[in-house]
């Protein structure tokens, strides 16, 4: 089976179920890999693109895939951590960023141990930190500029939350720690990845190992080493290898008028960036490093990035960036802010 590009797409948008049809946050697809979230509230913004009623106050926060902050359902965090735990050093390594540590798997090991036991009450990070830091590895421990101190790699750090069984506060306007009560302790060995591999096909693909291993902060060598021997399908993509879970059938749907997603939308986190958005002045302004910006998916293409904030504490405001005539986007705007609770919203073009 060769599949077109749009054909891609669409059935992308489909299973991400940006057309709204699903009614509960908890029934949403894009939970089988978490929704990740930022300090100004992303996640719930993703889940208004999805949703006619979004909340989050259901879901868990802790550092989960790549490190980064994301919303999961509270009764698959053990299983997560032992699906993202490493299973080499050199897979360690990658997602640590930390290309020279040895024994990077013990090291990780040491230190997620070393949190689960610091964290008996809530803890801000720069507590934890700071109590961390003479119980770790040295080869752990690198200077900080910003702190003027020594202290834990932040990469390494944030690898350690979820094996400890820690969550993050969201009430807490700094990063603030407490136990998942019930963990089992910090992995013994890596299982599951081949479900994390599934799920990803399932919201993300066709795709192959190197977007897997995008995804999840690794090396496409490492996740070749481990790729699924069943339950795949192999097809193509416009003449490209890829692979589909064998359950999931391509969907050719048609995708809703217009969303609005935020820089850290599910949508947006997919690896093969050129078949996204293959104009590359358009990928420069949406997947900026620092400050990036939402997508404006219109007609199942991104149309222009959005930047949001809010006005006089009450109105939510969008500023659009068009990479080509635009519909109207104040009713999603209007969404959005109903979502944060605000009672206007308006938008203007830069």
């Amino acid at each position: 089976m060769d599949f077109t590009r749009q054909q891609v797409l669409f059935h992308r948008i489909h299973q991400h179920e940006l057309d709204r049809r699903i009614a509960d946050a908890a029934e949403l697809a894009v939970f089988s890999l978490g929704v990740q979230d930022n300090t100004s509230g992303s996640a719930l913004l993703s889940l208004a693109a999805r949703l006619h009623d979004p909340s989050v106050d259901e879901f868990t926060t802790t550092w989960s895939v790549r490190g980064a902050p994301h919303l999961h359902r509270a009764g698959e965090l053990k299983a997560f951590a032992r699906a993202l735990w490493p299973w080499s050093d050199a897979d360690a390594r990658a997602r640590a960023a930390r290309p020279k540590v040895d024994d990077m798997v013990a090291s990780l090991r040491h230190i997620a141990t070393a949190m689960r036991s610091i964290v008996t009450k809530p803890m801000t990070k720069g507590d934890v930190s700071k109590a961390l830091t003479p119980l770790a590895p040295r080869q752990t421990v690198e200077p900080c500029r910003g702190c003027g101190t020594e202290h834990v790699s932040d990469p390494i750090f944030r690898l350690g939350a979820l094996p400890a069984g820690l969550r993050i506060i969201p009430e807490e306007k700094t990063v603030t720690f407490e136990r998942i009560h019930g963990w089992p302790g910090v992995p013994r060995r890596t299982a599951g990845f081949h479900e994390l591999v599934h799920r990803y096909l399932s919201l993300h693909g066709p795709a192959g190992p190197s977007e897997v291993a995008g995804y999840f902060g690794t090396t496409t060598r490492e996740v070749r080493k481990r790729w699924p021997a069943e339950g795949l399908v192999e097809v193509t993509v416009e003449g490209r290898q890829a692979w589909l879970p064998e359950d999931v059938e391509v969907v050719d749907a048609e995708p809703p008028d217009v969303r609005l997603l935020p820089p850290t939308d599910p949508y947006l986190q997919a690896r093969d960036r050129d078949l996204l958005l293959p104009d590359k002045a358009a990928q420069k302004d949406i997947f900026r490093i620092l400050g990036r910006r939402g997508a404006i998916l219109v007609d199942g293409e991104i149309a222009g990035s959005w930047q949001g904030r809010v006005v006089s504490g009450k109105r939510f405001e969008v500023t659009a960036t068009p990479y080509r005539p635009l519909p109207d986007l104040l009713p999603e705007t209007q969404l959005l802010a109903q979502a944060r609770g605000l009672a206007d919203a308006s938008v203007k073009s830069s």
